[in-house]
C-alpha cells in the first residue's frame, strides 16, 4: 500500500496525523540511538531533528 502521507509503499500505512507524527518520532528516537552505538556518540551530538 502507499502511505499518504509519505508517498512510500509500506505495509502497514499511517491512518491520521498523530499516528504519522508518532511514528515519526519513533524513527528518529531509532536511528539516534543506532548511530550513536555505532559510532560512540553521546547525547548531545547536533544530530537530533536529522534524517
Amino acid at each position: 500500500m502507499i502511505c499518504r502521507f509519505c508517498q512510500q509503499d509500506v505495509d502497514d500505512p499511517c491512518h491520521d496525523t498523530p499516528e504519522m507524527r508518532a511514528r515519526a518520532e519513533s524513527h528518529i528516537k531509532r536511528c539516534e540511538r543506532a548511530l550513536m552505538s555505532q559510532t560512540g556518540m553521546g547525547a548531545g551530538s547536533g544530530a537530533a531533528g536529522r534524517e
